[in-house]
């Protein structure tokens, strides 16, 4: 095979050899599922439709036919393995609505996605497809697909503490902390505990290195100890100290009914695993499960699945691609969907491998990188397309300032082609997008940055937000830690001292403040020393009206009211955060309770936050821009044209990354769906180096250096080598 950078060395991970035993597992595991492998047979296909007669929808005319075979599928356990852009929202729906109109009853059905946003649109998409052919006499009718569970895992789970917390023995009326809030209550326990971190020269890790350590520990099942000694050795002398601070934070959220995002799927997963009568309902209730992205789900939301479709009687269909498993730093194991099965010895397989996507000639080069991935399904991505399309471009610049300005250069060139909303840029890091927003703004191209900070995390919004959360339990000591500190003179160890003696105070614990089906809230009582300073007395006047509030909206408002004085002595910029509210306002009106509105905002918050810059020209829509994003945010999404920049070795893939199999993997992974996400055109740029404080980079990216040299066009200064046997010529 006739490489591009043939002279180019570049070093293998040092721990392969000790990856061979797991390598050979998942091999074994995905050679015994291939053996399963079901093809769509158009004669047995033709027959499953015939024996169900009185079909509305003509799925054998709106599906290939492994999409209809996957549709049709509806027993057993089956994992379809589907393909960039090869129709796998299409393929749910259908399955959904066949199921439907074959008689399944829909609350018997279970969709678990990871966007409440992807639950909804296949809902939807259903309700459509049946709705437009099913007639008033039928027994189907549009409403009935509410009554199919759907969501995302945390939303599920969440539901499930709530409506059986009788069963399970725990108090409903808790409060979901996010990933801040989580940050905040460690550092709260830190503070207060005292702990004996000062006794090295090495630092403390910070609040979020520690909830991202209990997370993870948590996620993948390792322990902190090993955790921290693999991937954070240079704090490993705090590990005690570590360890004894996960337990306290454990204990901390129980004392005051707290739970954070990792605590509500483990939380019934253990139910499941204990208690037979919970484990039991919920095997008989959900009898068809179906689960989306399976190759992003980590270990508890594994086992969460495989205790519900444990029984040969629940049908299960996992639908996911392996080569789109990128999100290891949230806690994902990839080996999920490599041992399906191994879980599931009688599973089948099948493969959506038609993509409606992209031109032959970017599914080519997308092609030549999935055979790079070391491990995985054989699929070979082919398309409909009569028309070959353009090859991928990679060009290098000299530096990051050129790489831009090629960038911007192309897509004025291309401008009369294509709107500005057909144009993507990603990057491996948001950093390196510095140098392409400077030129877009130089050269008066709009964009927008996919990214930063997200709504919910807005320190304005997380002060509101505190304020509703302890209407709702006032035991949420972090609630009423943030909200004590807004005031003058409070810092933090008066803030601890008053959170703990309102935390003590018999008159708040005992009072049971908002009702969950009602719009009305009872008084809340603060102790009476809080009473007599000024600030605190018209703290408790605000609390005390906006818990007697007729709706969601009313305790907002009322709310705003106080708060917003105070945001005008901390902000500077208050009044362009103020505009955040009028969102915070229109979600209440959603909402006819708080914890409806609580649970919402902490489990489906709102997009992230887009920065706009760069003006359009007269006339022009002001949707109109070109997107600048990380890989990792532009996942599921495709656009006409895209960029993929800094593709130097060390960049792209990340320098970190080098020494580590499984990392390095996860990497070439996420280069191929950034590559998958261009339906015409692709360009690959990298400028000559790239230097840092981590070192000094000039290699090109070997993502690209290691595939065969006709699967793209090279471009020169001069002019276009179209593949060429020489290494390198610039």
């Amino acid at each position: 095979m006739t490489t591009i950078f043939a002279t180019h060395h570049y070093n293998y991970p040092q721990n392969f050899v000790d990856m061979k035993p797991k390598l050979t597992r998942l091999e074994q595991a995905i050679k015994k599922l291939e053996a399963n492998l079901i093809n769509a047979d158009a004669e047995i296909l033709e027959q499953r439709l015939a024996s169900h007669l009185g079909l509305q929808v003509d799925y054998a005319s709106e599906l290939n036919p492994n999409q209809l075979l996957a549709a049709t599928t509806t027993e057993g356990k089956v994992l379809v393995i589907a393909g960039a852009g090869s129709g796998k929202t299409k393929t749910l729906t259908y399955r959904t609505s066949y199921l439907i109109e074959n008689g399944v009853a829909p609350k018997e059905i279970l969709l678990l996605t990871f966007t409440r946003k992807a639950a909804n649109e296949i809902k939807s998409r259903a309700r459509t497809l049946l709705a437009s052919r099913l007639d008033d006499n039928s027994h189907i009718n549009g409403k009935a697909l509410n009554d199919i569970t759907s969501g995302t895992f945390h939303s599920f789970c969440n539901m499930l503490l709530r409506q059986y917390s009788g069963l399970l023995g725990i108090n409903p009326r808790f409060t979901i902390l996010d990933t801040g809030d989580s940050e905040d209550a460690i550092d709260l326990i830190n503070k207060e505990k005292k702990y004996p971190t000062k006794i090295t020269n090495q630092a403390f890790p910070r609040k979020k290195t520690l909830q991202n350590i209990f997370s993870t520990s948590r996620n993948r099942r390792i322990h902190i100890r090993d955790l921290i000694e693999s991937s954070y050795p240079d704090i490993a002398v705090h590990i005690p100290v570590i360890e004894q601070l996960a337990v306290d934070f454990h204990e901390y959220k129980r004392a005051n009914h707290l739970y954070d995002f990792d605590d509500i799927i483990s939380q019934v997963v253990r139910h499941l695993k204990h208690n037979d009568t919970f484990r039991q309902l919920l095997q008989k209730h959900y009898r068809y499960v179906m689960v989306d992205e399976y190759q992003d789900t980590n270990i508890p939301q594994k086992e969460l699945i495989d205790l519900i479709c444990a029984p040969a009687s629940v049908s299960l269909m996992v639908v996911g691609d392996d080569n789109q498993s990128i999100y290891a730093f949230r806690g994902a194991n990839y080996e999920n969907i490599l041992l399906f099965g191994e879980s599931y010895p009688e599973a089948k397989l099948i493969k959506l491998e038609q993509n409606y996507r992209s031109t032959p000639a970017v599914l080519d080069y997308i092609n030549a990188l999935s055979a790079q991935i070391t491990l995985g399904y054989q699929k070979q991505l082919y398309s409909g397309a009569s028309i070959e399309g353009i090859k991928p471009v990679f060009r290098r610049l000299s530096d990051e300032t050129k790489e831009a300005k090629y960038i911007a250069d192309k897509i004025i060139e291309l401008k009369p082609d294509y709107d500005y909303q057909d144009f993507a840029v990603l990057c491996r890091t948001s950093f390196q997008s510095n140098y392409v927003q400077l030129e877009f703004m130089e050269r008066n191209i709009p964009f927008i940055v996919v990214g930063g900070i997200r709504f919910i995390e807005r320190r304005h919004i997380k002060d509101v937000l505190a304020f509703v959360k302890i209407l709702y339990n006032p035991n949420d000591t972090i609630a009423w830690h943030r909200i004590l500190t807004l005031f003058k003179g409070v810092g933090a160890v008066t803030a601890t001292r008053l959170t703990q003696a309102i935390n003590a105070d018999s008159n708040v614990n005992n009072n049971v403040n908002s009702n969950v089906n009602n719009n009305t809230f009872e008084p809340l009582l603060l102790p009476s020393f809080a009473k007599k300073s000024p600030q605190l007395k018209s703290l408790h006047t605000t609390l005390t009206k906006a818990s007697q509030a007729e709706s969601v909206e009313m305790v907002i408002e009322g709310i705003l009211e106080f708060y917003i004085p105070l945001l005008k002595t901390i902000e500077e910029n208050w009044r362009e955060r103020s505009e955040d509210f009028r969102v915070l306002k229109n979600l209440a009106t959603e909402h006819d309770s708080l914890d409806k509105f609580l649970e919402n905002l902490a489990l489906d918050p709102p997009n992230d936050s887009v920065v706009t810059a760069g003006e359009p020209e007269k006339g022009e829509d002001s949707h109109d821009k070109v997107t600048i994003s990380t890989i990792h945010s532009a996942k599921g999404l495709e656009w006409p044209v895209v960029f993929v920049n800094s593709l130097v070795d060390g960049m792209t893939p990340h320098y970190r990354s080098l020494s580590d199999f499984e990392e390095l993997e996860e990497e070439r992974k996420l280069f191929y769906v950034a590559c998958s996400r261009a339906k015409s055109r692709l360009f690959l740029t990298a400028p000559e180096y790239f230097s840092s404080y981590s070192g000094y980079f000039d290699k090109p990216s070997r993502f690209i250096a290691e595939l065969p040299a006709d699967k793209l066009t090279v471009e020169t200064a001069k002019k276009p080598r179209e593949e060429s046997d020489d290494p390198v010529w610039w």
